[in-house]
C-alpha cells in the first residue's frame, strides 16, 4: 500500500491539470450493496462525442493512476477513453476484494468465491448503467492487478463478449493451486470471439514463476488461437505495486496498436509507371505503426511486405495497397494508390520566345515550361489547402479539392525523357499560391522546381 500511495503522489506532481472525478454509485441487487463508481471523462469533450471505456478495479488506489496514464498515452498512442473505476467494498475496515475477485470458495477464507457474482454485477448492472448514462460507444477495456488480474482472466474465459481488451498487472495466477491454469488449457483451443487483445505482465526472476505467470504464458504459447492478440511482458527492477504504471501505459499502447493521430501518407500517391521498372516510394509512418503493402490488388496482412520509414523500391503491376495493421477493430487504415502502366513521355525542343528564370504568374494561374536534362521518374507535388490542378503538357497530374481533414501534400509520378515540358497550375483565385514540389531522379529530398530549369513567356509576373 505504501508504494502505491507514494507512486500516486509522485505522478500527481507531473499532472498538467487536475482531472475531474465524478462520484457516482449504483445499488447492486446481485451483491446486495451500494457500489461506489468513479468516472473520469476525457478532457474537453464535446456534446455528441462518444468514447470507448476502460473499467478499472481497486479504484481507491487506481482511478487517478489509470486516468493520468491514459491521458499521457492519448498524446499519440490511443483515443480518449472514459475511465470507470470501482473502489472496493469495506466492511469493518476489511477489504472485500478477495470476495469479488476469486473464482471459488476456499475452506480457510470465508470471503472467497464471489467472482461469478461480481462478474454478473458488471455484465447485467454496471455496464448497462454506464452505457445508458454516459456517452459510450460499446468498446470496453478491463484493467486489474494481482487478484484483480486473476479476475480479469477469469472474466476473459467466462464472458468472452464483455470486454475487447484486458490489461493484467502481475496477476495472481497462483491462486487456488493454479485453478486458472486448467481453465486456460481447457478454454483456449475453442475460445469464442478470439479477436481480442490480452496483455499480462510479470516481474523478472522468481516472481514470474511464483505468481504463476510463467506457467500461464507457456499454456498460451501452446493453445492460444491465432486470432488472439496476446502478449506477456516481463519487467525488471519493479515491485508488485509499481507494475501498475508500466502495465497500464504499455497496455494501452498494445491495445490500440495501429491507432494514428494523423492519416498515413506516402509519395508518390499515384501516377504513370513503366513495366517492370521499379520506382521509389517514400513513406514515413510513426515508429509504433505496423505498415504492410501489396501490389496485386489484395488486402495486405501481417505476412505482406512491410513498409519502414524512408525509401522503398516498388513495382506495381496492378495496384498499390498500403495498410496500417491494428490490434483493435476500427483502427486499421488502408490507402490505395492508383498507378497506370504507360510509356516514357518525351519532351520537345526549346520553344521559341521563352525566357529562363521563373514561370508566368497570372491571377489564379501559373504557367510556363521546365527543361529536364536527364530521363527517369519525376515526382511532382502541390501543398494542400486550396483547390488546385497541376498539368504537364496538358495532361492533368493532380486535381485536388481542398478538404479540412486532408493535410497531406498531393503527389504524382511520371517517367520523363529529356526535353522541354509545358507546366500549368490553376488554383482558387485570391487564395495563397500552392507550393510546387519536385523530385528529380537520383535526388532524396523534394524541393521547389529549380529556377534554372524554369522558363516563362514574359506575359505575367515571374514566379520562381
Amino acid at each position: 500500500m505504501k508504494q502505491i500511495v507514494t507512486a500516486f503522489l509522485i505522478l500527481s506532481c507531473f499532472t498538467v491539470s487536475a482531472q475531474e472525478i465524478t462520484k457516482d454509485s449504483i445499488y447492486s441487487n446481485i451483491l446486495k450493496e451500494q457500489r461506489k463508481i468513479e468516472v473520469v471523462m476525457p478532457d474537453k469533450y464535446k456534446p455528441g462525442e462518444r468514447f470507448e471505456v476502460t473499467y478499472v478495479t481497486d479504484g481507491e488506489w487506481n482511478t487517478k493512476i489509470v486516468a493520468q496514464l491514459q491521458r499521457f498515452a492519448e498524446i499519440q498512442f490511443m483515443p480518449p477513453n472514459i475511465i470507470v473505476s470501482l473502489p472496493n467494498t469495506y466492511v469493518n475496515k476489511e477489504n472485500y476484494r478477495i470476495r469479488d475477485f476469486t473464482p471459488y470458495k476456499i475452506p480457510d477464507n470465508k470471503l472467497t468465491g464471489g467472482a461469478d457474482d461480481f462478474l454478473s454485477f458488471l455484465k447485467t448492472e454496471l455496464i448497462p448503467y454506464i452505457e445508458k448514462k454516459y456517452p459510450t460507444k460499446g468498446y470496453r477495456t478491463f484493467f486489474g492487478g494481482s487478484l484483480g488480474g486473476l479476475f480479469g482472466l477469469y472474466a476473459f474465459f467466462k464472458e468472452p463478449q464483455l470486454f475487447q481488451s484486458y490489461l493484467l498487472a502481475d496477476p495472481a495466477f497462483w491462486w487456488g493451486n493454479g485453478f486458472l491454469m486448467k481453465m486456460a488449457g481447457d478454454s483456449l483451443p475453442s475460445l469464442p470471439n478470439p479477436d481480442r487483445t490480452l496483455l499480462f505482465t510479470g516481474r523478472e526472476g522468481q516472481p514470474l514463476k511464483g505468481m504463476g505467470i510463467k506457467d500461464m504464458d507457456s499454456i498460451f504459447h501452446v493453445k492460444a488461437p491465432a486470432a488472439l492478440h496476446w502478449k506477456t511482458l516481463v519487467y525488471s527492477g519493479e515491485t508488485h505495486n509499481s507494475m501498475i504504471f508500466k502495465t497500464v501505459y504499455d497496455g494501452f499502447k498494445y491495445t490500440y496498436n495501429g491507432y494514428m493521430t494523423r492519416d498515413l501518407g506516402y509519395h508518390p500517391m499515384s501516377g504513370v509507371i513503366l513495366k517492370d521498372k521499379p520506382f521509389n516510394l517514400y513513406c514515413f509512418p510513426e515508429e509504433h505503426l505496423d505498415v504492410h503493402y501489396t501490389t496485386d490488388g489484395t488486402e495486405p496482412t501481417a505476412a505482406s511486405p512491410r513498409l519502414t520509414a524512408g525509401e522503398s523500391q516498388i513495382t506495381v503491376p496492378v495496384q498499390l495497397t498500403v495498410k496500417v495493421l491494428a490490434a483493435r477493430d476500427g483502427y486499421a487504415r488502408t490507402k490505395k494508390g492508383t498507378f497506370v502502366m504507360g510509356e516514357m513521355w518525351h519532351g520537345t525542343d526549346k520553344p521559341k520566345k521563352i525566357l529562363q528564370g521563373g514561370l508566368d504568374t497570372l491571377g489564379g494561374q501559373i504557367t510556363g515550361f521546365i527543361e529536364l536534362k536527364e530521363p527517369g521518374y519525376y515526382i511532382f507535388g502541390i501543398s494542400p489547402g486550396v483547390d488546385a490542378t497541376l498539368s504537364l503538357d496538358k495532361h492533368v497530374l493532380i486535381d485536388y479539392k481542398a478538404n479540412k481533414d486532408d493535410d497531406d501534400d498531393q503527389s504524382y509520378i511520371v517517367p520523363l525523357d529529356k526535353g522541354f515540358y509545358q507546366l500549368d497550375m490553376t488554383y482558387s483565385l485570391g487564395a495563397n499560391i500552392p507550393r510546387l514540389l519536385f523530385l528529380a531522379p537520383g535526388k532524396e529530398d523534394p524541393s521547389s522546381i529549380p529556377t534554372d530549369i524554369q522558363y516563362h513567356t514574359g506575359k505575367g509576373n515571374h514566379k520562381k
